[in-house]
């Protein structure tokens, strides 16, 4: 007896799905919200400079990389200003005022005040722990070279830890009360920080 046998062609169609969704196209580039400078002031002598940097950032505060910054300078008699990217390096010129921001897809930052000239002071007070906060009040003070930084504690435990040690000054370790006053007697710039809570930073600027 001869079997048959049967064959079955089986064809498969795609299953198109509902609603116009699934993968495969673009996504918009972020819009920008907002641009902030690391600095909000500066001091400079005059041939001195500063490093700023811009930071553009959506409306959830998501930093946004790789889009063209101008600089923009109000007063290029005083100050002048030379571009690299998202930074700019800012070079006291004459003695005066100018005003430097950045803009990023037509959104402007809010103006960094520069200020040129020959007169600083000999001491500044910096409050570690201002307000029960991690933070240095001020963050940024400026002194002439042989000045004096007043650090005053709160009563919360802090410490002031330097990137670099600046010549005649010293690192102050933990503690939570009392006034320790260092002597800065080098030009230069030299940031802080607190190693005990990330984030609390500050910087002294010597002319």
């Amino acid at each position: 007896m001869r079997v048959a046998t049967l064959v079955l062609t089986v064809v498969l169609f795609p299953v198109l799905g509902c609603g116009g969704g699934g993968g495969g196209g673009t996504t918009s580039p972020a819009t920008v919200a907002s641009v902030s400078l690391s600095r909000s002031s500066a001091l400079l002598k005059p041939s001195e400079s500063v490093s700023i940097t811009a930071t553009a950032k959506d409306a959830s505060g998501n930093t946004i990389n790789g889009r063209t910054v101008t600089w923009n300078n109000s007063n290029s008699s005083v100050v002048s200003v030379a571009s690299s990217g998202s930074s700019a390096t800012v070079t006291g010129t004459v003695l005066g005022t100018s005003g430097v921001s950045a803009t990023v897809d037509q959104i402007t930052s809010p103006q960094a005040t520069i200020t040129v000239t020959n007169s600083f002071a000999t001491s500044a007070n910096v409050t570690v722990g201002a307000g029960g906060g991690n933070v240095f009040d001020p963050a940024q003070v400026d002194i002439a070279a042989g000045g004096t930084v007043n650090f005053s504690w709160t009563g919360v435990t802090h410490n002031v830890t330097f990137q670099t040690t600046p010549p005649g000054a010293s690192n102050i370790s933990d503690r939570s009360s009392g006034t320790v006053g260092l002597t800065f007697t080098q030009a230069g710039n030299y940031p802080y920080q607190c190693t005990i809570h990330p984030g609390m930073n500050g910087n002294v600027t010597v002319h």
